[in-house]
């Protein structure tokens, strides 16, 4: 599907943006994000445009997830980072901000001050088990 209006990652894949390339398969690319939250911050998107996950295809998925872990991986041998957190905003709800199928790799260091977890802890919101259950319940019967 053609995007409307013109995608910006689509033009990098297309070569008529310029990047800072990490490494390209047949379906996917991985270049440096250009606003870091780290030193190494990479995305990986599908070649071929989809907006957000429900339009990406099986086969292009599994590349750019497979090339999100090999970026993941290398950051950790080549940078010496100590762990990654991989994040897929998807669809306006999710604050998606660029309406093309990404995944940030993100490097992280003990001590970096990110702080994903103080904003994760600040979000939970209470449940109980009989919510968890039926809510399980509906998600693996519905079709």
């Amino acid at each position: 599907m053609s995007p409307t209006p013109p995608c910006i990652f689509c033009a990098i894949v297309k070569g008529d943006v310029p990047a800072y390339k990490v490494r390209e398969t047949e379906r996917a690319l991985a270049f440096l994000d250009i606003h870091p939250i780290s030193w190494g911050h990479t995305l990986v998107v599908p070649k071929a445009h989809a907006a957000d996950l429900p339009e990406v295809t099986p086969e292009d998925w599994k590349e750019v997830a497979e090339l999100a872990r090999w970026v993941a991986l290398r950051l950790r041998k080549v940078l010496e980072v100590e762990g990654n957190n991989l994040i897929v905003a998807s669809g306006k709800a999710a604050e998606q901000s660029v309406s093309h199928l990404h995944i940030h790799v993100i490097p992280r260091r003990e001590g970096d001050e990110v702080g994903l977890q103080d904003w994760w802890v600040s979000k939970i919101q209470p449940t109980d088990p009989e919510e968890l259950s039926r809510t399980a319940t509906v998600l693996r019967e519905k079709a």
